[in-house]
């Protein structure tokens, strides 16, 4: 595979929209591996309390909307649109929330969906693995997730099962305020993550994030601050039940049982940094060895470049494991939504950088491609009639 160096340091695979962005050598491995082979895509879904605290999340455009936001997006994944509301969970700026990127570009590989659900508030209308019968509380509460403990066993046995079903694993979540809770546990876990997690605005709210991040670990009994040293000195899991949200047990099951077999890509920006410090955390803790070479992170540019974050700085504090990020770009797409990607709205979520890593593994699926495919989810999801005549109406 042939590369070529691109801004932020980044390396490009120059036949792929890939860009290689922390430990590539590494990476570009597992991406040749990884050619020519479908994965299955597992969503977990949750809610957190968290997402009540007003300014935390844009995952909805209203409060009230973001306890829709996990169930709709499940609902997404499976029909092609929700059903529990108009459209998808969006932006309160307008732009459409990223699971329309992931459903066009697991229809263009053929890739099939599985819905965990690990604590939902508003149940979806569509097929899931029920997980847990209660959602996640939130942080400040220094008690979130009292079932943390449980979930991780189920997610091993899972993870195990999974495994079996295909030649990779992408790991995907729909949280709304996740970021939040991603930043509490990284925090717990002795990373310096303070002002590095991503948002799903321009103005990335790290005064609030971190106010209300110091008020969960003083209720969990921590001080705020980060541990001199990371891995080891603290009980993951129980870190995961005072300040987490309950996705991130699950996932860091899954991934720790599913890497023993086949490559798990973990698809996210931030909450997937901190599923993945505790998956090296609980390695650690268990005396358990991580095959790096099958364990990587795919998430989008718009989350690797975000200037108001650090994600491959964040991932270095971890280990030496590839993050790999889908490099589309909408700034000619034809619906003005689509465009607000490139005004770092929204950025990421329900796997979206992963499934377009994926398809274009798959089957060679080029930026092109996948705008084209984006832009025809969009129509569909919004029943606006296909091409330059759905471009009139929204400009």
């Amino acid at each position: 595979m042939t590369t070529r160096r691109v801004g932020h340091d980044f390396e490009l695979a120059s036949d792929r929209p890939i860009l290689l962005v922390h430990a590539p050598d590494r990476g570009r491995r597992l991406i040749e591996r990884l050619a020519g082979r479908r994965p299955l895509f597992v969503c977990t879904v949750a809610h957190t309390e968290t997402a009540e605290i007003d300014g935390l999340s844009a995952a909805g455009a209203t409060a009230e909307l973001r306890r829709l936001t996990a169930a709709a997006d499940a609902e997404a994944l499976h029909w092609g649109r929700p059903r529990c509301m108009a459209g998808v969970p969006s932006n309160p700026l307008g732009a459409p929330g990223p699971v329309i990127i992931t459903i066009a570009a697991l229809r263009l590989a053929c890739i099939p969906v599985q819905v965990l659900d690990a604590g939902l508030r508003v149940k979806p209308d569509a097929p899931t693995r029920v997980l847990a019968d209660r959602w996640g509380e939130s942080i400040v509460t220094g008690r979130a997730v009292s079932n943390a403990a449980e979930l991780l066993r189920v997610g091993r046995e899972l993870g195990a099962e999974l495994a079996e079903a295909a030649d990779y694993l992408i790991l995907a979540e729909s949280v709304p305020a996740g970021t939040t809770t991603a930043l509490a546990l990284l925090c717990g876990l002795g990373l310096d993550a303070w002002g590095k997690v991503s948002s799903s605005m321009p103005e990335n709210a790290h005064p609030l994030k971190g106010q209300v991040v110091r008020r969960a670990l003083r209720a969990a009994g921590l001080d705020g601050a980060r541990a001199t040293t990371w891995q080891g000195n603290r009980d993951p899991v129980g870190m995961v039940a005072a300040v987490g949200d309950p996705m991130q047990p699950v996932v860091a099951g899954l991934a720790l049982a599913a890497h023993r077999r086949v490559p798990v890509l973990l698809g996210g920006g931030s909450q997937m940094a901190a599923v993945l410090a505790l998956i090296a955390a609980l390695a650690d803790r268990q005396g358990e060895p991580l095959d790096l070479d099958r364990l990587a992170i795919a998430t989008t540019s718009w989350v690797a470049r975000d200037p108001t974050a650090d994600l491959a700085g964040l991932v270095r504090q971890i280990g030496n494991i590839p993050v790999f990020a889908s490099d589309l770009d909408f700034g000619q797409s034809r619906h003005r939504p689509l465009r607000r990607y490139e005004e770092r709205l929204v950025k990421e979520g329900v796997g979206a950088g992963a499934a377009v890593v994926a398809a274009s593994l798959a089957v060679d699926a080029t930026r092109a491609t996948l705008t084209a495919a984006i832009e025809t989810v969009y129509e569909e999801v919004y029943d606006l009639p296909p091409g330059p005549v759905a471009a009139r109406i929204l400009q």
